[in-house]
């Protein structure tokens, strides 16, 4: 068991991990009894050719002028600190926690490393580090044990998780002066309710611990011939009877599993278009993948009698049919295959942003991205040369726009601006937040978002006089 846990969190200019940023980091460290050790908070200007979405900005109470007028480091110097700090704290390996980490942290965290060219964009699953997420592990208690914890429902009766309502409504307090939406306050708070959860809750606070290794899920499906995998459409907790069909090949701890509301007797002599048909049926499909590299949770069979129709089948009949599928290698080779063969082939990304999976870093380019860190500005363009892989030389060329753009031969600079200038004029439907993006996502963000009119009025304006700010450099 780790000594160190790391309880974080972030926050950005909106969801999109690719084109968006970080704005501020908080994060504390403690020891394996909770107890705070040390703290990290770190803001962050932002850099050209970001953006941003109204709504993250209406949520976090930022002023849009601000991101840019202000005394923080910018992102290159910001996002080296949070690497360096995370990797003192992990040198002897830790578990990384946060409230929706995994879904929306983590992606950003992998961004902010990939394009500031630090090496280990995986450090929270690597170095035996592993992770948790708090907000995965106050969603099975909602559906499993809700008498141990308070929240208020939508109208359709779903429990509301949002992280503020639910430490107001548990008497969560903290002393810190921040408020919700600041990053060291909720990794605050996400530190208390995770303290709750795990005194309340210990049964599945010690299952979500077990599944922070990512070899968890294969052992969990083989040990378990039946387990319970709770899945959620939006608010919506779904809770399925499963058991394991087998590994997906080419794809690491994905799994493809069977829905056992369904009788796999018969299917087994449906032709394969057929029984296609049956794979891809949206809520009635008979299979799906579960990802084990997220840290999900999977729970024993006893969880799914929950549900009234996994009480109605019994038991016997479910364990009946995930021995059906054991025996059947034949079956399930059949439906991995159908699965593998029914995937959608995707374009080839062509953003700099969207090819951060291409490939790891050469042991080489690693070296370089080591070297390019600790060389003076004046020598980094020579050393960003040499880079093997063109995203790094792209990536490199942007950092130094932002640190040292008299450094930058005069044709780079101008490609680079060139690039910027596109992407603020695009029109509203671009990947980015282009000028026209955020004018169409305005009103309805403020609608959705402000009730009083005097506040919406002030934040449209604020809007408009960054974005004439901007168009001034980009027209």
């Amino acid at each position: 068991m780790s000594d160190h846990y790391i309880f974080w969190d972030l926050e950005t200019t909106g969801r999109n991990d690719k084109f968006n940023q970080i704005t501020q980091v908080g994060a504390v460290l403690t020891n394996n009894k909770f107890e705070v050790k040390d703290k990290l908070e770190i803001h962050s200007k932002l850099r050209e050719g970001k953006w941003f979405e109204p709504g993250a900005l209406i949520t976090t109470g930022v002023d849009p002028t601000s991101l840019i007028q202000n005394n923080y480091p910018n992102y290159y110097e910001a996002s080296a600190q949070l690497y360096e700090t995370f990797q003192e704290w992990s040198s002897s390996s830790a578990i990384f926690v946060g409230f929706n980490n995994i879904n929306f942290d983590e992606p950003f965290l992998r961004q902010a490393l990939y394009q500031n060219l630090l090496p280990e964009i995986y450090m929270t699953v690597t170095n035996n580090n592993v992770r948790m997420d708090v907000f995965d592990i106050l969603r099975l208690v909602s559906v499993y044990s809700p008498e141990h914890i308070k929240f208020n429902t939508d109208d359709q009766g779903y429990p509301i998780l949002k992280l503020d309502e639910i430490s107001k409504l548990n008497n969560i307090s903290i002393n810190y002066d921040a408020g919700p939406h600041d990053a060291v306050f909720d990794s605050l708070i996400t530190l208390e309710l995770n303290k709750i959860l795990n005194v309340r809750c210990p049964k599945i606070w010690n299952s979500a611990f077990e599944f922070r290794h990512r070899d968890t899920p294969k052992r969990f499906m083989l040990d378990n011939l039946v387990f319970t995998n709770t899945t959620f459409w939006g608010r919506r907790p779904t809770i399925k009877a499963q058991t394991l069909i087998g590994g997906i090949p080419s794809r690491n701890h994905h799994y493809l599993v069977y829905n056992l509301i369904f009788d796999p007797i018969k299917l087994i002599e449906l032709e394969d278009k057929d029984l296609t048909k049956k794979m891809n049926d949206g809520a009635k499909r008979i299979c799906e993948v579960f990802d084990g590299s997220k840290s999900k949770t999977l729970l024993n069979e006893s969880y799914s009698f929950k549900d009234n129709k996994y009480a109605e089948i019994g038991v016997d009949e479910l364990r009946k049919r995930a021995n059906f599928i054991k025996k059947n290698e034949e079956f399930c080779s059949r439906l991995i295959k159908l699965h593998l063969s029914n995937q959608k082939e995707w374009p080839e990304p062509f953003n700099v942003e969207d090819r951060i999976f291409e490939s790891f870093p050469s042991h080489q380019d690693k070296k370089l991205m080591i070297d390019f860190h600790i060389a003076p500005n004046d020598k980094k363009y020579e050393i960003a040369k040499q880079f093997k892989d063109d995203r790094y030389k792209e990536i490199a060329v942007r950092i130094l726009y932002e640190i040292a753009p008299h450094t930058l031969p005069e044709n780079d600079k101008r490609n680079y601006e060139f690039e910027i200038k596109e992407r603020f004029n695009d029109d509203d439907k671009s990947k980015w937040n282009s000028k026209n993006k955020i004018l169409s996502s305005l009103e309805t963000d403020l609608d959705k978002m402000i009730a009083d009119e005097d506040e919406k009025i002030q934040f449209k304006q604020k809007v408009i006089t960054f974005l004439n700010n901007e168009s001034a450099k980009w027209n």
